[in-house]
């Protein structure tokens, strides 16, 4: 539960106590003795510049410990999910260094924070302590002058250790308070970052080609400007058809799928489908018309059968099975123990490289969609499987859209057409024929590519 102004509400009730009952004894003592209540109230600003040093000695520290502690939680997670590579090069001894490296950085930051945080809660106390002590020497002090009686002077006692009881919890309660604040504050600005505006009027494409005109694009950088990754490309891959992209590493092939899917917007020129602007189709329509199978196949900690079931929640138990089938995952399930109902582990683990992939290509034909955008989809196959995979999913051409990467050039070789990028640009399309007789880019990658195949481990 939050209060408007941000804080826990559990927190507020404490600290608006600590903050009315001195107020309200202030109120009874002037009704009784005015210059008792005087001299309280003169502490008023002692006490707020005790508590503003206190909170500023706290803020110096908080933000530093909470660094220290995201980063040491990376780290263990880093750690134990890296153990293959760690070992595999022999790193352990670096990944522990890493992780220590973090431990000690935020054992300095802790201990820093209590360096800190006890002078300020001393410093509180001493004040409040002040206040009693100015209080209790001005009625004394009156009483022995005759002015006030032995029964109002316990009175005044009285309602003084009740002035500075809760003022003594003040900085304990302001402490948790500003802690929790912080925390709700960082979750707070995580939520409310601005998601990609929806369209006001949706719009539904009444095709499924994809067109790019004109399009700009760099991945946000820290602290420094944009990265450019696309640089004014155009092109239309036409429905029905099979549309591949290659070019070296870090050419943009990725992110031309990412903004077909609208995972960023264009800096500048226009991604459509079916000459929508993507940014005019509302964001489920625009994902049941995509199916995806990227590179990094993500599968959460469940079955294979739930993790496969994501393409399409509501199809039969043949339709699944199909689907699975044509990407050569009844394979796997028939050789598993438990079947469809193997759980995967975070992340897949449970799965190699190859059948994480089979799930995910198995995903994205249960999902049916007209646009089938593919990213490296074979890769992690073996020869035999590579096949079987590339003949199921040439069965999605008839009638969709696909866009496929690929850097083994022989599983793009029957694409409609082939745009080759480079530094962002389109530098050559054309069929698989056509590019060979330019002796362009393309027919480079193609030789080096065929020379490859001859190269052998000697020894």
């Amino acid at each position: 539960m939050v209060n408007v102004s941000g804080a826990p509400a559990h927190l507020i009730q404490p600290v608006v106590t600590a903050v009315v009952t001195p107020a309200t004894v202030v109120a009874a003592m002037f009704f009784l003795e005015w210059r008792v209540a005087a001299a309280a109230l003169a502490t008023a600003p002692l006490l707020w510049g005790a508590f503003r040093l206190s909170a500023h000695l706290s803020q110096r520290t908080d933000a530093r410990v909470h660094d220290s502690a995201a980063e040491t939680s990376d780290r263990v997670v880093e750690f134990a999910g890296a153990q293959g590579v760690l070992r595999s090069f022999g790193a352990t001894e670096r990944g522990h260094a890493l992780l220590d490296d973090a431990l000690l950085r935020q054992r300095t930051a802790e201990r820093r924070a209590l360096l800190l945080g006890v002078p300020a809660l001393l410093l509180n106390s001493w004040v409040a302590q002040l206040t009693f002590t100015l209080v209790l020497v001005t009625a004394v002090a009156l009483a022995l002058g005759g002015e006030i009686d032995l029964a109002l002077l316990v009175a005044m006692l009285v309602l003084a250790n009740r002035f500075v009881e809760p003022l003594s919890l003040l900085s304990e309660y302001g402490g948790a308070l500003r802690v929790a604040t912080a925390n709700l504050r960082r979750a707070v600005e995580l939520l409310e970052t601005p998601p990609l505006p929806e369209p006001g009027a949706p719009r539904e494409p009444e095709s499924s080609d994809v067109s790019f005109t004109g399009v700009h694009f760099g991945y946000p950088a820290e602290g420094g400007e944009a990265v450019p990754v696309l640089k004014g490309v155009s092109f239309t891959a036409p429905e029905g058809g099979t549309t591949a992209l290659v070019g070296p590493s870090g050419s943009g092939k990725t992110t031309v799928t990412r903004l077909i899917a609208r995972f960023f917007d264009a800096d500048a020129g226009t991604v459509a489908i079916g000459g929508v602007d993507v940014r005019d189709i509302g964001t489920e329509a625009l994902m049941r018309r995509l199916a995806l199978v990227f590179q990094d196949v993500y599968l959460f900690d469940g079955t294979i059968e739930e993790n496969v079931r994501l393409g399409r929640p509501g199809a039969t138990g043949a339709e699944l099975r199909e689907a699975s089938r044509r990407a050569r995952l009844d394979e796997v399930v028939d050789r598993l123990p438990d079947g469809w109902a193997t759980r995967v582990g975070e992340r897949g683990a449970q799965l190699s490289g190859g059948e994480r992939q089979r799930v995910s290509i198995a995903r994205a034909l249960l999902k049916d969609a007209p646009i089938v955008l593919l990213d490296e989809a074979t890769a992690a196959l073996d020869p035999q499987n590579e096949a079987a995979v590339a003949e199921a999913l040439g069965s999605l051409r008839a009638g969709r859209t696909v866009l496929v990467i690929a850097h083994r050039l022989e599983t793009v070789r029957d694409a409609d057409r082939i745009l080759v990028l480079q530094d962002g640009r389109i530098r050559e399309q054309g069929r698989h024929d056509e590019l060979l007789a330019e002796g362009g880019l393309y027919a480079g990658f193609w030789r080096r590519r065929s020379q490859s195949r001859g190269w052998a481990l000697r020894g």
